[in-house]
This record gives C-alpha cells, structure tokens and sequence, in this order.
C-alpha cells in the first residue's frame, strides 16, 4: 500500500509510523505547529514532502488536520472523492466530525477526561490523574491504521469503494472502559480510584524468577500478607503506620521470588486470588508453542537472513 499521512499530532503520526511496520510506503506531510519538536520515532521509515503532487498514487490518506487544514492544502474531502473514488481517506479528531462536540478544541488530557478513563486514574479523595503520555490520540492512531488496512483491502478485492472513515478519539479511548461497563452490568459494583495506602509489597513488582521475569500484582492485599506467601515471614511486623522494612527485607525478597519458576509462581497466587504474571520477552515470544501451533509466524528474508514475522489475517497484492 502507498499511504498519504497528513498530521499535526500523535493520532496520524502513530497511524503512519504503524503502517510502514506492516510494509506500507508512507509519504508524510508535516503540518505540526513546532516542527522542531523531537517526535523522530513517530517519523521513521516514512518519506517527508514539502508539497503534495499526484494523488492518483494513493491508496489511502490518514489525517488529522481536518476539512481547514485540507482547505489549506488545496484539497477538500469532496473534491478528493469526486477525483478518486478509490481512495480510502481516514480522519482522526478528537471529538470526530460530526455530533454537538466536533468545533470542540481539544489536548490528549480532555480527551482523556471525555473518554471517561481517568474515573480510575490516581487515589482515592485525589484529582483525577492523566495517563502518560498522549495515550488517547496513540489508540486513535491504532485505530486509523486498522481502518486504513482494512478499507483498502476492501477496495482491492473489489468488496468496497473508496471511502471516508472518521474516527473519535473519545469514542476510541472509550472503549477501554469496557471492563468497568460490563462489571456493573452485571454485578452492579462500581468501580473507584484505590486509598493511597500501604498495602502489598510496593518496593518491586516484576522481579525475577528462577526462569524468568514475572510481574507480582496482589491488589488491595497488606503487605504482611504478601510477605507471608512469598515465605518472609521473620519481616513480618505490625506497626502504626503499617510501613514496611523494605529495606530490611529486599534480599531475601529477590532470593524468594528465585526459588520458584514463574508459573509455579503463577498458579501458586491464582489460589490467593492474586495475578503473578508471567513476562515473555521478544525471543520467548517468537518461540511461544502457543503461537507456533497456531501458525502464527511466517519466514520472510530480511537483508539476506530469514526472520520470523507475525502473519496478517490478510494479503493484498503491493
């Protein structure tokens, strides 16, 4: 695919850079208000333009600068169909193009707050807190390159025509909330921000194993008892402000967590009710018998050498 990525933020920025990952040619238009901003990784592998020639050679724009910043392009979402009705145009918004919001100026912390995610981000009796970075436009993004695959394919296998997809980054982040939605459909409980208090093992949690890293979450249980489970039991103190020695303790906690494998950890903590997860790095994970037995790899050869890739679910001819 040979993709148009017209962007003035991360949401068209990550959708691009996500698409030359999955071998698309990417030609870039920056229209970013402080181009000396140090956003490279969003940038590699993609050709910058200074000006826009034959949009025939396109199979898909992915943009976030709107009908204006399209206006002063020379371009309009109109005209761009009337031209090329086999182009697939994809629009990433903070609010979208159309319902009571889509005039509505907007930074990744308003669309996190809309998106209504940051209910559970911080403490308890605290300001709701954002999350790092610009996650809202990220998975916006993410959403853009599906789109953009997806509709091209379309258009290929003579399934669809050219289209014009608009997507919310509201309405992509909210579907993170999707767990917190279906708790309280069916349990009615609701869910809230954690007490800042000292409860759980809070000086590590992944550490490694005796084959491996494995992540340690044992939400909302006192750290005595956590110490308890992991055989700390000579650490064990109870005190007023129930703080704990973890200095005392950071030893014997790695050489503990060393003497168990990470799924013997993993099914030990399932009976406390607790996730020991265990991490697989990117070597493990090419070799996962899991992955294998589901072909999941295919062999391509990269600079001379064969390497394993993640399938697609799909093929389209370049």
């Amino acid at each position: 695919m040979r993709i148009l990525e017209i962007s003035q933020g991360a949401a068209a920025s990550y959708a691009g850079v996500l698409l030359t990952e999955l071998q698309s040619e990417v030609d870039w238009i920056d229209q970013r208000e402080d181009p000396s901003e140090d956003d490279s990784f969003l940038h590699r592998d993609k050709s910058r333009l200074k000006t826009l020639g034959d949009m025939a050679i396109y199979d898909a724009i992915v943009e976030d600068v709107g009908s204006s910043g399209l206006k002063k392009l020379g371009h309009s979402y109109a005209a761009l169909k009337q031209l090329h009705p086999d182009l697939v145009i994809v629009s990433l918004s903070p609010f979208g193009h159309s319902g009571p919001y889509k005039d509505w100026q907007a930074t990744d912390l308003t669309v996190q707050a809309a998106g209504g995610v940051m209910h559970v981000a911080g403490y308890d009796d605290e300001p709701p807190r954002k999350l790092p970075g610009d996650s809202a436009a990220m998975i916006a993004g993410l959403h853009g390159a599906t789109a953009v695959t997806a509709a091209v394919y379309g258009v290929k296998t003579g399934v669809e025509t050219g289209t014009h997809i608009d997507i919310s980054a509201q309405d992509t982040f909210m579907q993170h909330w999707t767990r917190h939605v279906s708790m309280y459909a069916y349990t009615g409980a609701l869910m809230k921000r954690a007490n800042r208090e000292t409860k759980g093992i809070h000086g590590r949690h992944t550490a490694m194993s005796r084959d491996g890293w494995i992540y340690m979450l044992a939400l909302r249980a006192p750290w005595q008892d956590v110490a308890a489970f992991l055989g700390l039991g000579d650490f064990i103190e109870f005190n007023e402000d129930n703080s704990q020695p973890w200095e005392e303790m950071e030893e014997s906690f790695h050489r503990a967590i060393a003497g168990k494998t990470r799924y013997e950890w993993f099914a030990d903590a399932a009976e406390m009710g607790w996730t020991f997860a265990p991490v697989e790095d990117p070597f493990q994970i090419m070799n996962n018998p899991h992955a294998a037995a589901r072909d999941f790899f295919q062999i391509r050869e990269v600079d001379g050498k064969e390497v394993l890739i993640p399938k697609l679910p799909f093929r389209w001819e370049p």
